[in-house]
């Protein structure tokens, strides 16, 4: 059984993870969900034929777009997108097996690409996604509760989130040109979602989004000669740390606090 919805996860994921690029195109940019869907960003001519389908946008409108010419920027991106998503929810789906939980992390994941996609390429954290993102969290977490009666998962969640979003906010009064609100209200989202597995995997899941983010920051610096002001989104390295949190987090854990956790 496990097996089998690893693979309906990881499906589901490719599937779904090129169609996230109209939500990094359109909220990225700030644009409303009018039609047509798919559509050049320089002229709006509408896509046709293979051009519907992201994922192969790299292939059929690598030459530009065949109205204005104009080229497509990040072509590759839903293919990419796609294929990470179907990691991701094949990964959780791995770990967490035929659980009603899954529901919210496969949730969580597919927004987790999308937010990294677009705070990598725009460096803002849209309040558009994450505000959904927390609502279907909250529901299905809820739901998950009532069904295996897990609300003290529920009530653990509800204070890894209050906390993470608490610690987050002093680090951004403190330091407002290094840490954005939206990354407080991404922090408050992961908090919720990875405190439904324990308060030490949480903790882990920040902690390796940090290291993460340092290492990274170390080597952008070295290899770029970027000054050590230069601003890096941190959503990605949050996303990382919450994907570390479901896969790893309790041998991490056990590890670092030396008992279950």
């Amino acid at each position: 059984m496990n097996a089998l919805v690893t693979g309906v996860s990881a499906a589901g994921g490719l599937a779904l993870g090129g169609e996230l690029e109209i939500l990094v195109e359109r909220l990225g940019a700030r644009q409303p969900f009018d039609r047509p869907w798919w559509r050049c960003p320089s002229c709006g001519h509408a896509r046709s034929g293979w051009g519907l389908v992201p994922a192969a946008r790299a292939l059929v409108w690598r030459s530009g777009c065949p109205s204005c010419g104009g080229s497509t920027p990040y072509a590759w991106r839903p293919a990419v997108m796609a294929v990470v998503s179907a990691l991701v929810l094949g990964g959780f789906a791995a770990r967490i097996g035929a659980d009603v939980a899954l529901a919210p992390f496969a949730v969580l994941g597919l927004s987790l690409v999308a937010i990294s996609a677009i705070d990598l390429e725009r460096q803002i954290i849209p309040i558009r996604l994450v505000y959904p993102t927390l609502a279907a969290l909250g529901l299905l977490f809820v739901v998950a509760s009532a069904v295996d009666h897990r609300w003290e998962a529920l009530a653990w969640a509800a204070v890894a989130g209050a906390v993470a979003f608490a610690s987050f906010l002093a680090v951004h009064l403190a330091v407002p040109r290094g840490m954005g609100f939206g990354d407080v209200r991404l922090a408050g989202v992961i908090g919720l979602a990875t405190g439904w597995l324990g308060y030490g995997r949480a903790f882990v899941g920040f902690l390796a989004a940090f290291v993460l983010g340092a290492l990274i920051g170390i080597v952008a610096i070295v290899v770029t000669g970027a000054g050590r002001k230069t601003r890096i989104p941190f959503g990605p390295f949050l996303a990382a740390g919450a994907v570390v949190t479901v896969l790893w987090g309790g041998p991490l854990a056990h590890a670092l606090f030396h008992r279950s956790v």
